[in-house]
């Protein structure tokens, strides 16, 4: 992605993100830092065959600001003080305002698409994804409030909580270059899936990363937080009758090993999800999403040799709730 087209996409977001009106303060705060922007990176690639790039500069930017709301209204929820550096809005302002905030931010995403100059054929499309995908990502963030390591269900809670939240907003790339290049309902219906799976797989991943790094595990927030991750989902199956998983994780070094490779081969099982429903997108779209997985998945993967893959018996399927 050129340095002009990071540019304009910065100065979109901005626009539209920062025209608030009594809460502009807060906006112009929290746009002042941006993410990786990966959901914008992965629209532009994704749908760069199928319409011109001045138009998916602002389709980029609604998902952005899609993001963005999800992001000020999670970190609430969380009680989150720190964001990309600097105190995050609710943490700076309030609450109400953080609230009001990301309810703007969801109507700019929607003015934004508007906005985008797309042939006219393509606009309801474009709305009707951006609008599921937001309800999913509200059911996802739900469904965490609502999680507990005691959960007879904890495996296809996690894996819901994974796709709807962090997996619908990736999906939403994919889907509009499913309906730009004009797709039907099916390969629409692929799109959110694939995205979902990697969601699910980006979301493994992230969880991880308290057992690859450094530090002590016992002192990491996931740990004292008692947030409810893979790696503990993971314990939960291995252990069974485990009353105190988060304890368990940290005593038990060989549970963190199992737990790990565990994951590992659930990130795996992922990827090869998605990459089946890719198989039914454009073939432009389909390579996008086999790199992502290699940049994003498989790359970022611990590179020392695995065991053998744990029992089947052990081992709880991804694709078993993919169409839930």
């Amino acid at each position: 992605m050129s340095n002009d087209f990071k540019a304009q996409l910065e100065a979109t977001i901005r626009k539209f993100g920062d025209d608030a009106g009594t809460v502009r303060g807060a906006a112009a705060h929290h746009l002042s830092r941006c993410g990786k922007r990966t959901r914008a990176k992965f629209t532009f690639t994704a749908a760069k065959n199928f319409e011109h790039p001045d138009v998916l500069i602002k389709i980029a930017a609604a998902s952005e600001l899609i993001h963005e709301a999800s992001i000020v209204h999670d970190d609430v929820q969380d009680r989150t003080p720190v964001r990309r550096g600097q105190p995050t809005v609710w943490k700076k302002y309030g609450s109400n305002t953080a609230l009001l905030l990301g309810d703007h931010l969801i109507a700019a995403a929607f003015r934004c698409l508007a906005a985008s100059g797309c042939r006219h054929e393509a606009i309801s499309g474009l709305v009707q994804v951006m609008a599921v995908a937001v309800s999913r990502a509200s059911s996802g963030q739900l469904q965490q409030l609502k999680l507990h390591s005691s959960g007879a269900a904890l495996c296809n809670q996690y894996q819901a909580i994974a796709r709807h939240k962090t997996g619908s907003l990736l999906a939403l790339p994919l889907q509009f270059a499913a309906v730009l290049a004009a797709g039907d309902e099916r390969m629409i219906n692929a799109a959110q899936r694939c995205g979902e799976q990697l969601g699910l797989a980006y979301q493994i991943l992230n969880d991880l990363e308290p057992l690859l790094l450094g530090g002590s595990y016992a002192e990491h927030e996931d740990i004292v937080d008692r947030v409810v991750t893979a790696p503990v989902v993971a314990a939960k199956q291995l252990s069974g009758e485990e009353k105190d998983l988060f304890l368990a994780l940290v005593e038990r070094r060989k549970l963190r090993e199992l737990a790990r490779q565990h994951c590992i081969a659930w990130a795996e099982d992922a990827a090869d999800a998605a990459r089946n429903y890719a198989a039914w997108l454009p073939t432009p779209v389909e390579m996008v999403v086999r790199d992502f997985i290699a940049d994003h998945i498989i790359q970022p993967l611990p590179c020392e040799p695995l065991p053998k893959r744990l029992p089947t018996g052990l081992r709880t399927p991804l694709l078993a709730t993919a169409n839930n």
